[in-house]
Protein backbone atom coordinates (compact mmCIF):
# COMPACT_ATOMS: atom_id res chain seq x y z
CA UNK A 1 0.00 0.00 0.00
CA UNK A 2 1.08 3.46 -0.58
CA UNK A 3 2.10 5.64 1.99
CA UNK A 4 0.01 8.67 2.52
CA UNK A 5 2.17 11.49 3.04
CA UNK A 6 1.93 15.72 2.89
CA UNK A 7 1.74 14.97 -0.87
CA UNK A 8 -0.70 12.73 -0.80
CA UNK A 9 -2.48 14.99 1.64
CA UNK A 10 -2.21 18.06 -0.80
CA UNK A 11 -3.42 16.14 -3.39
CA UNK A 12 -6.84 14.47 -1.82
CA UNK A 13 -7.92 17.99 -0.34
CA UNK A 14 -6.92 20.07 -3.00
CA UNK A 15 -9.02 16.69 -5.34
CA UNK A 16 -11.87 17.27 -2.72
CA UNK A 17 -12.11 21.02 -2.96
CA UNK A 18 -11.67 20.04 -6.78
CA UNK A 19 -15.13 18.44 -6.74
CA UNK A 20 -16.56 20.40 -4.87
CA UNK A 21 -16.29 23.09 -7.45
CA UNK A 22 -16.73 21.11 -10.61
CA UNK A 23 -17.92 17.78 -10.06
CA UNK A 24 -15.78 14.25 -11.05
CA UNK A 25 -15.21 15.66 -14.11
CA UNK A 26 -12.37 17.85 -13.10
CA UNK A 27 -9.10 18.43 -15.27
CA UNK A 28 -5.95 16.60 -13.99
CA UNK A 29 -4.21 19.33 -15.32
CA UNK A 30 -5.74 22.20 -13.51
CA UNK A 31 -6.01 20.24 -10.42
CA UNK A 32 -2.27 19.98 -10.61
CA UNK A 33 -1.93 23.32 -10.75
CA UNK A 34 -3.90 24.50 -8.08
CA UNK A 35 -2.21 21.68 -5.99
CA UNK A 36 0.93 22.95 -7.43
CA UNK A 37 2.80 19.92 -7.54
CA UNK A 38 3.52 18.49 -10.94
CA UNK A 39 1.10 16.19 -12.07
CA UNK A 40 3.04 13.02 -13.01
CA UNK A 41 3.08 12.94 -8.88
CA UNK A 42 -0.24 12.11 -8.75
CA UNK A 43 0.48 8.80 -10.29
CA UNK A 44 2.18 7.71 -7.21
CA UNK A 45 -0.41 8.28 -4.99
CA UNK A 46 -3.14 7.32 -7.21
CA UNK A 47 -3.29 4.73 -10.05
CA UNK A 48 -5.32 6.61 -11.79
CA UNK A 49 -8.85 9.79 -11.87
CA UNK A 50 -11.09 6.73 -10.93
CA UNK A 51 -9.23 5.44 -8.01
CA UNK A 52 -8.43 9.13 -6.67
CA UNK A 53 -12.34 9.65 -7.34
CA UNK A 54 -12.78 6.11 -4.78
CA UNK A 55 -10.76 7.92 -2.45
CA UNK A 56 -12.32 10.99 -2.66
CA UNK A 57 -15.34 8.87 -1.78
CA UNK A 58 -13.71 7.54 1.04
CA UNK A 59 -12.64 11.04 2.75
CA UNK A 60 -16.20 12.01 2.01
CA UNK A 61 -17.76 9.43 4.23
CA UNK A 62 -15.02 10.56 7.01
CA UNK A 63 -16.16 13.85 6.58
CA UNK A 64 -19.60 13.09 6.77
CA UNK A 65 -18.57 10.74 10.24
CA UNK A 66 -17.39 13.75 12.10
CA UNK A 67 -20.18 16.15 10.71
CA UNK A 68 -23.13 13.19 12.24
CA UNK A 69 -21.26 13.62 15.52
CA UNK A 70 -20.98 17.35 15.01
CA UNK A 71 -24.99 17.91 14.30
CA UNK A 72 -25.91 15.03 17.14
CA UNK A 73 -24.02 17.41 19.43
CA UNK A 74 -24.67 20.78 18.40
CA UNK A 75 -28.27 20.81 17.17
CA UNK A 76 -30.42 21.71 19.75
CA UNK A 77 -33.32 23.48 17.28
CA UNK A 78 -33.24 22.64 14.43
CA UNK A 79 -33.73 25.94 12.90
CA UNK A 80 -31.10 27.69 12.66
CA UNK A 81 -28.67 25.11 14.57
CA UNK A 82 -28.50 23.03 11.84
CA UNK A 83 -27.11 25.50 9.05
CA UNK A 84 -24.91 26.93 11.42
CA UNK A 85 -23.55 23.61 11.90
CA UNK A 86 -23.75 23.25 7.77
CA UNK A 87 -21.47 26.58 7.64
CA UNK A 88 -18.48 24.94 8.99
CA UNK A 89 -18.33 22.48 6.43
CA UNK A 90 -18.61 24.58 3.56
CA UNK A 91 -16.82 22.37 1.02
CA UNK A 92 -18.15 19.14 2.48
CA UNK A 93 -21.72 21.20 1.69
CA UNK A 94 -20.05 21.61 -2.01
CA UNK A 95 -19.18 18.28 -2.55
CA UNK A 96 -22.22 16.81 -1.86
CA UNK A 97 -24.18 19.32 -3.69
CA UNK A 98 -21.89 17.85 -6.62
CA UNK A 99 -23.07 14.29 -5.22
CA UNK A 100 -26.60 15.37 -5.86
CA UNK A 101 -25.83 16.77 -9.45
CA UNK A 102 -24.47 13.71 -10.13
CA UNK A 103 -26.70 11.28 -9.29
CA UNK A 104 -26.71 9.41 -12.18
CA UNK A 105 -23.51 7.88 -11.11
CA UNK A 106 -24.50 4.82 -8.66
CA UNK A 107 -21.49 5.46 -5.82
CA UNK A 108 -22.28 9.54 -5.81
CA UNK A 109 -26.03 8.44 -5.69
CA UNK A 110 -25.53 5.78 -2.88
CA UNK A 111 -23.45 8.13 -0.30
CA UNK A 112 -25.54 11.08 -1.31
CA UNK A 113 -29.08 9.34 -0.14
CA UNK A 114 -26.98 6.99 2.46
CA UNK A 115 -25.30 10.17 4.39
CA UNK A 116 -28.71 12.25 4.31
CA UNK A 117 -30.22 9.32 5.53
CA UNK A 118 -28.42 9.45 8.51
CA UNK A 119 -28.47 12.92 9.14
CA UNK A 120 -32.62 12.80 8.76
CA UNK A 121 -32.38 10.54 11.68
CA UNK A 122 -29.68 11.86 14.02
CA UNK A 123 -32.43 15.14 13.29
CA UNK A 124 -35.76 13.34 13.83
CA UNK A 125 -36.89 14.27 16.87
CA UNK A 126 -35.86 18.04 16.43
CA UNK A 127 -37.95 17.77 13.27
CA UNK A 128 -40.96 16.16 14.86
CA UNK A 129 -40.56 18.67 17.80
CA UNK A 130 -40.81 22.15 15.66
CA UNK A 131 -43.21 20.65 13.57
CA UNK A 132 -46.74 19.25 14.29
CA UNK A 133 -47.35 16.21 12.26
CA UNK A 134 -49.42 12.66 12.16
CA UNK A 135 -47.26 11.13 9.72
CA UNK A 136 -45.13 7.92 10.52
CA UNK A 137 -41.33 8.62 11.04
CA UNK A 138 -40.41 7.00 7.67
CA UNK A 139 -43.14 8.84 5.86
CA UNK A 140 -41.81 12.13 7.54
CA UNK A 141 -37.71 10.84 6.35
CA UNK A 142 -39.18 10.60 3.18
CA UNK A 143 -40.51 13.75 3.29
CA UNK A 144 -37.80 15.41 4.06
CA UNK A 145 -35.24 13.64 1.71
CA UNK A 146 -37.48 15.72 -1.03
CA UNK A 147 -37.34 18.51 0.89
CA UNK A 148 -33.16 17.97 1.46
CA UNK A 149 -33.04 17.76 -2.70
CA UNK A 150 -34.89 20.93 -3.35
CA UNK A 151 -32.83 22.36 -0.93
CA UNK A 152 -29.58 21.44 -2.63
CA UNK A 153 -30.63 21.91 -5.72
CA UNK A 154 -31.53 25.68 -5.42
CA UNK A 155 -29.00 26.34 -3.20
CA UNK A 156 -26.60 29.18 -4.02
CA UNK A 157 -23.15 28.04 -3.91
CA UNK A 158 -21.79 31.55 -4.06
CA UNK A 159 -23.73 32.85 -0.74
CA UNK A 160 -23.33 29.97 1.68
CA UNK A 161 -24.17 31.91 4.86
CA UNK A 162 -26.27 30.61 7.70
CA UNK A 163 -28.38 33.10 7.25
CA UNK A 164 -28.98 32.32 3.08
CA UNK A 165 -29.34 28.86 3.94
CA UNK A 166 -31.89 29.28 6.14
CA UNK A 167 -33.93 31.49 4.04
CA UNK A 168 -33.85 29.45 1.62
CA UNK A 169 -34.56 26.54 3.89
CA UNK A 170 -37.66 28.63 5.20
CA UNK A 171 -39.11 29.18 1.83
CA UNK A 172 -39.34 25.96 0.91
CA UNK A 173 -40.45 24.83 4.15
CA UNK A 174 -43.25 27.92 3.98
CA UNK A 175 -43.71 26.82 -0.09
CA UNK A 176 -44.32 23.21 0.36
CA UNK A 177 -45.83 22.73 3.99
CA UNK A 178 -47.86 26.05 3.86
CA UNK A 179 -49.28 27.50 6.61
CA UNK A 180 -46.21 28.47 8.58
CA UNK A 181 -46.50 30.07 11.58
CA UNK A 182 -44.09 31.49 13.89
CA UNK A 183 -41.68 28.42 14.76
CA UNK A 184 -44.34 26.02 14.30
CA UNK A 185 -45.35 24.28 10.51
CA UNK A 186 -48.79 22.52 10.53
CA UNK A 187 -48.39 19.35 8.50
CA UNK A 188 -51.55 17.63 7.59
Amino acid sequence: MKTKSKKYQKWLTTAYKEFACNGPDFSLNALAAKAKLPRATLYYHFDDKEHLLAELVKHHKSIIEVYHNDISNNVKVLIPDLYKVMFKYKDALLFHYQLLKNCHIKQFCELYRGSNERSLIILLPLIKEQFYSDKSDREIIQFYHTLTDTWYTRLDVNNLSVESMVALAMEILESTLGLYQGNKVLCN
